[in-house]
Order: structure tokens, then C-alpha cells, then sequence
């Protein structure tokens, strides 16, 4: 599972004040979109970073999104799998 780091909360935290900028043209945007796909656990950032209100601060969405748990079906504790 990917890692918190100081370095990653520092690009990703970057990245998205880059996003929220509005100063990107699209070819730079989509770069920053995927970086922060990889970077980020949680599906959901994009909703963070743009819809939330109020806006939350970049290191916030960051630490919000490594809190992200996905659920995993079909473990060893699933009656369907006995």
C-alpha cells in the first residue's frame, strides 16, 4: 500500500494548487490529473480539490485521501467464498 511521506504530501499538496490555479492549459492539466491518480489513495480527490465547500486545504485533501479504505469483497471472512 502506498505511503504518506513527506515528500510525496509535498508534490501531491503542489500539484494540487497547480490544479486549482486555473493557470494550466489542458496538456499540463491532464499531466497533473494523472500524478495525482497515482499519487492519491482515494478515488474521490477530484471531489475534494474542486467541490468541496468549503474549500479544503491542499494538505488536508492529501491526508483525507491517504485515510481512504477501499472495501474488498471475497476475503476469507465472506460466507459466499465457504
Amino acid at each position: 500500500m502506498k505511503q504518506l511521506t513527506p515528500n510525496v504530501l509535498e508534490e501531491a499538496v503542489s500539484l494540487i494548487n497547480q490544479l486549482r490555479s486555473g493557470l494550466l492549459d489542458d496538456e499540463a492539466l491532464s499531466g497533473v490529473v494523472l500524478r495525482l491518480n497515482s499519487l492519491l489513495l482515494d478515488p474521490y480527490w477530484f471531489g475534494y480539490t474542486i467541490d468541496h465547500v468549503p474549500e479544503l486545504p491542499a494538505d488536508e485533501i492529501v491526508h483525507r485521501a491517504f485515510e481512504y479504505r477501499p472495501i474488498i469483497l471475497g476475503g476469507p471472512s465472506d460466507p459466499a467464498q465457504s
